[in-house]
């Protein structure tokens, strides 16, 4: 038959056959089974049909002029991938062992010996065309099912990295194994300024690896949102792992939360490549290396977990990585390891571009291996943090209400109530219960920032240095931070007594508000004049890391006032719409 000038809704038959008779023949039967049918009477044709056509079904006479049978099935065979399976059947007459394994061997679907009834024939034809139908539906299937992934990539992609803080600023590699990868980086602003970075790899790569990407995620940006510190989010979202995933699924994690107010970097390391600090230089100041077991192996966080302390300042670099940088491989199977990522990072942190800089050496160094497992690095500068939170004018807001009104609880719109004690210091934080408290009652706002920030510094001042009388003097330089971390962490591990009692205040007026915040503990105070008289003989220039909260707290407040020896403050905010 000559050939066909276009392929319609019927199914296509190529048959290869020198014999014009056989051709005949063989395409007579084929078209009572519903088929179009072409023919070519050499291999090299037949190949050449196949190309134009890409029909249904071949079938293959083995001993033919210029190409024989199975030089041309291979050719075809080769042309017959990806999302296509053309079945192809050889026509002999040569009823040997030998004929039917190179069939086969030449890529054969099945072999039909002359001479053969019409029945047989057919019936050989519609079982291996009921392969290929099958074969086309699996396919489909895998097509949608490909579609269903990336669409369910894309929206992961979204819900996890779109809501990212400061992606401007942290510099974040990402290159999956797969098209889904077990990788996982976030970034979160906490209410005080602070910014939280996690970086986790779950065990393997793929779309198993992943489920867990978005509860933790959720986890981790609403527990920043409300205030939690690092070590609560740590802790919910270990145990959150733990009741969520498989025995045989978890998550190796850093979790870091950058200080500007501190000039302190707060780092947990579990299970990942080592955590550098760079000077601006490209020096590695601080390596911080595991010290838990990743998340969601063990119910709970091990009895003396604490956070590592390091001190920055605004040039230094923090840069987190997977085990995927260290572990890429080249032809000649080495690991990258940590040498040449050290070496890459410097000459990034010099040049600006860690980033870019990590990943082409990783490329390079690969010279275009496949890919392992997924690869992460993310960037954390440790400058241009700083929270600007405005500092209310009392002068501008005194002509709009009345004092008197104002200061008397008896005319606030709501109060609020919390005295915590003994081990319950050490175990509840009070400043999220109090800020969703706000949320609920006043709906969400910006001005709530300042107050999350006052809230924390006076509470924390009348846990540390009134209930646990922590002396701040420790803090006096940077190493100071570190010993100061870790004897807090001893006192609140021994904490069975006193109390912090924390009482707010509502009182809305026509363009704004004001809380009222009273905060007070067992401790024996401090003592005021020595720390005024501090302040006012510092050096202008001269860095102070001791009391820098309340001199926070009294920019933002519209009055701050310690009573009973410095066991009770009493502050106001005020703010204006």
């Amino acid at each position: 038959m000559s050939d066909l000038p276009e392929k319609r809704n019927a199914k296509l038959a190529l048959v290869v056959d020198d014999s014009a008779m056989q051709c005949k023949v063989l395409s007579v039967l084929l078209k009572e089974e519903g088929y179009r049918v072409f023919s070519a009477n050499d291999g090299a044709r037949g190949v050449a049909m196949y190309i134009k056509y890409k029909p249904d079904l071949v079938l293959m006479d083995i001993n033919m002029p210029i190409m024989n049978g199975y030089e041309a099935a291979r050719k075809i065979k080769s042309l017959s991938t990806g999302n296509s399976l053309c079945p192809l059947i050889f026509i002999t007459s040569m009823d040997t062992d030998q004929a039917f394994i190179e069939s086969i061997d030449a890529g054969g679907d099945g072999i039909l010996v002359r001479p053969f009834s019409p029945a047989v024939f057919k019936a050989k034809i519609k079982s291996i065309q009921r392969i290929s139908d099958l074969y086309q539906q699996v396919k489909t299937l895998q097509q949608e099912q490909q579609k269903d992934a990336e669409l369910a990539e894309q929206l992961m992609s979204e819900v996890i990295e779109s809501r990212n803080y400061a992606l401007d600023k942290i510099g974040i590699v990402k290159k999956a194994a797969e098209l889904f990868s077990g990788d996982i980086q976030l970034t979160a602003l906490c209410p005080n300024g602070n910014v939280n970075i996690l970086l986790g790899d779950f065990t393997g790569h793929g779309l198993r690896s992943s489920i867990g990407a978005i509860p933790l995620a959720e986890t981790f940006r609403v527990m920043t949102k409300k205030g939690f510190s690092l070590f609560e989010i740590i802790s919910q979202v270990n145990q959150q792992l733990y009741d969520l995933l498989p025995a045989d699924l978890f998550l190796c994690a850093t979790f870091v939360t950058i200080s500007s107010h501190d000039e302190s970097a707060y780092i947990f390391n579990a299970g990942l490549p080592d955590v550098y600090v760079f000077s601006e230089q490209g020096e590695i100041k601080n390596q911080i290396a595991s010290c838990h077991p990743p998340m969601g192996v063990i119910p709970n966080l091990l009895p003396d977990t604490q956070l590592t302390v390091i001190p920055i300042n605004d040039k230094d670099r923090v840069i987190l990585i997977s085990d995927g940088i260290v572990e890429a491989r080249n032809e000649q199977g080495e690991m990258y390891e940590f040498a040449r990522f050290e070496q890459a990072a410097k000459h990034g942190v010099i040049n600006g571009s860690v980033s870019e800089t990590v990943l082409t050496s990783v490329n390079d160094f690969c010279q275009g291996m496949p890919q392992e497992d997924d690869i992460s690095l993310i960037d954390i500068p440790c400058d241009g943090w700083e929270q600007t939170f405005a500092v209310n004018n009392a002068a501008e807001n005194i002509a709009e209400v009345h004092l008197n009104d104002l200061y008397d609880d008896s005319n606030s719109a709501w109060r609020w109530r919390l005295a915590l004690t003994g081990a319950r210091l050490s175990s509840v934080n009070p400043i999220p219960m109090a800020m969703n408290q706000i949320n609920e009652i006043e709906g969400n706002a910006e001005h709530w920032q300042s107050l999350y920030t006052i809230l924390t510094e006076l509470f924390v001042n009348a846990l540390d240095h009134g209930v646990l009388a922590l002396n701040s003097e420790l803090k006096t330089c940077h190493e100071g931070f570190a010993e100061y971390f870790k004897e807090r962490e001893a006192r609140l591990k021994t904490l069975d007594t006193g109390f912090v009692e924390i009482q707010l205040s509502y009182h809305p007026f026509s363009n704004g508000g004001r809380v009222k915040i009273c905060i007070q503990d067992s401790g024996k105070g401090f003592d005021l004049k020595k720390h005024y008289k501090q302040r006012a003989n510092k050096i202008n220039d001269a860095p102070m890391l001791s009391g820098r909260g309340i001199e926070l707290v009294e920019q933002l407040c519209e009055s701050l006032e310690y009573k009973d020896n410095g066991t009770l403050v009493e502050a106001s905010y005020v703010w204006t719409t």
